[in-house]
């Protein structure tokens, strides 16, 4: 996705070569967005502007094939921290602070997440209402655990938009309900264990019929809990790199012909597969169930 003179003037900080793939992501994810959305990575003021530009990608009229359209007044009142859809909150303000001086971020607290669920009971102004969380981390553990009770009564015109340095930093039960987009780091390396990498190929191998994934992963003791985790994410970020124009491993090749609304679905099914995990069922029936869902839908 280009840069053009709209997106350079309202959101400096994102307008670079290194956010471009990630732009192009959220452009296509628009189409069937998320519930929650969770940005790790980068710096602070690159995921709040991004979480920014999201909300234009899904409240602009005027979407062009760039993107939002960066001068209706709905994209102007976004980047002006002033649409009543959009709400935001911060672990890091504290409640004198919001008490004494509200701005466009609110104390992410027991109370305002209690609040919050009142507040997404009534219909948005627009198309949805989208909620920014940031300073998590720094949040009382009643906080986290409010957002999760708000996360389990979902609204189909409510977006959420989880704003951490690392995913690591807060509850795994919050990470398994979001879509993860990990933000360029300065020399960012590749993570991904030689277990996991031999799992995504033989994956990538069944899904041709080439080889026989599930008698592979039949053993109880192969597919422990956290390689079963681990192997979810590297299939996340298989669909990531597929919406940015990018392909890297085997199982990248395998699916990179499959039409954006049928990669929608894998996210979803991914996603729901995290929160089995999260829900303690066992990794070998979850990476089952999940392998032959998609086996059904590579081969449709």
């Amino acid at each position: 996705m280009s840069d053009n003179l709209f997106l350079k003037s309202l959101y400096p900080d994102i307008a670079t070569e290194s956010l471009d793939p990630i732009r192009h992501i959220l452009y296509n994810l628009r189409q069937t967005p998320p519930q929650v959305l969770l940005f790790d990575g980068g710096t602070e003021i690159e995921r709040r502007t991004l979480a920014k530009y999201w909300a234009a990608l899904n409240l602009c009229p005027n979407l062009t094939a760039d993107g939002p359209c960066h001068k209706c007044p709905t994209c102007l009142q976004i980047a002006e921290d002033a649409h009543l859809d959009i709400l935001a909150y911060d672990g890091y303000i504290s409640k004198k602070d919001d008490d004494d001086s509200p701005g466009f971020y609110r104390a992410f607290n027991a109370e305002n997440a209690r609040s919050l669920k009142l507040v997404l009971r009534d219909a948005p102004h627009g198309r949805y209402r989208i909620v920014f969380f940031t300073g998590i981390v720094a949040s009382r553990a009643e906080a986290p655990n409010a957002l999760l009770k708000v996360l389990e009564e979902p609204s189909p015109y409510t977006l959420f938009v989880l704003l951490v340095p690392q995913r690591a930093q807060i509850l795994p039960t919050l990470v398994s309900r979001s879509m993860c987009l990990t933000l360029p780091w300065p020399c960012q390396p590749n993570n991904e264990s030689q277990a996991v990498a031999k799992l995504t190929a033989s994956f990538a191998a069944f899904l041709n019929d080439k080889e026989d994934f599930l008698t592979k992963i039949a053993s109880k003791s192969s597919l422990t809990l956290p390689l079963a985790q681990d192997f979810l994410v590297a299939f996340q970020k298989t669909v990531i790199r597929i919406l940015a124009n990018e392909k890297e491993t085997p199982l990248d090749l395998e699916l990179a012909n499959l039409t954006p609304f049928k990669l929608m679905q894998l996210i979803g099914w991914i996603r729901e597969a995290q929160e089995m995990l999260a829900a303690t069922v066992t990794p070998l029936r979850v990476i089952s169930a999940l392998s032959m869902r998609c086996y059904t839908l590579f081969r449709s």
